[in-house]
């Protein structure tokens, strides 16, 4: 029994020991539990600036974009406006042109001739010759026309040997149409010798079908009868499309 009371001590300190690092620790999670909900607040905080700042920006944005399309529009009806204001006034030259020239034709005709004939090219030569042509001294002139010789020159040896290529081009099409021209020919005489031996044919049909229908009863008649019908159908059809091939060539005057 004297032994039991060292034991009792010990229990004892040893419990108060644990509540007091029971308390240590309860007291630290309760400073860290604290601490974490102010840094989510802080965090929070800082969430709800950022989002207010870009909510600010969007807007500004917004209204800055609506204020530009307003002032697009604002230029744009400007525009619409300022070009139905010069069709109107080009209109109204025209009707009153055509009011002065309806009103005075042996003047307005008159002018329209010399302009249209202005717009010639070869009016336009002559006239510059009779008029600003003659100012002109002789070293220009003579400047010019070496120029527009030499530059001649070089054309006609081009054109001499475009020419030459195309004469041989020529040549040999020539060539081609003679043979193809002549291959034409025979195979229309072909055409009309074929042509011929199958309407011989078809009266040769024809005849035979017409001596068969004057048989009435006999079985064999009438098999015979159906198929040389068949034959003057075929055989006229042969020739209704070499007729429409002669015809294809002698629409080429061959």
């Amino acid at each position: 029994m004297g032994e039991a009371e060292p034991k009792d001590g010990s229990s004892t300190s040893f419990q108060q020991t644990l509540e007091g690092v029971r308390a240590q620790v309860g007291t630290t999670v309760a400073d860290a539990q604290a601490q974490l909900d102010g840094a989510l607040q802080t965090v929070a905080g800082f969430a709800r600036q950022g989002l207010g700042l870009i909510g600010g920006g969007v807007r500004e944005a917004y209204n800055a974009a609506a204020d530009v399309a307003e002032a697009g529009t604002a230029y744009a009806n400007h525009g619409l406006d300022q070009l139905k204001a010069v069709e109107d006034a080009t209109v109204a030259e025209i009707r009153r042109g055509l009011d002065v020239v309806h009103a005075n034709p042996y003047v307005s005709y008159p002018l329209l001739a010399t302009g249209g004939m202005l717009l010639l090219p070869g009016t336009r030569r002559l006239l510059y010759r009779a008029t600003l042509g003659r100012l002109r001294s002789v070293d220009n002139i003579l400047k010019g026309s070496e120029g527009k010789v030499e530059g001649l020159r070089v054309k006609m040896g081009d054109f001499s040997s475009e020419a030459k290529k195309l004469q041989e081009r020529l040549a040999v099409a020539e060539d081609e149409y003679v043979r193809g021209r002549q291959k034409l020919k025979a195979t229309r005489q072909e055409l009309q010798r074929l042509a011929s031996v199958v309407a011989k044919s078809e009266r040769q049909a024809a005849g035979v079908l017409e001596d068969l229908r004057s048989i009435k009863k006999a079985d064999k008649a009438t098999q015979l009868r159906a198929e040389a019908a068949s034959q003057v159908s075929s055989l006229r059809a042969q020739r209704t499309a070499l007729q429409s091939y002669i015809y294809r060539i002698a629409s080429k005057d061959i």
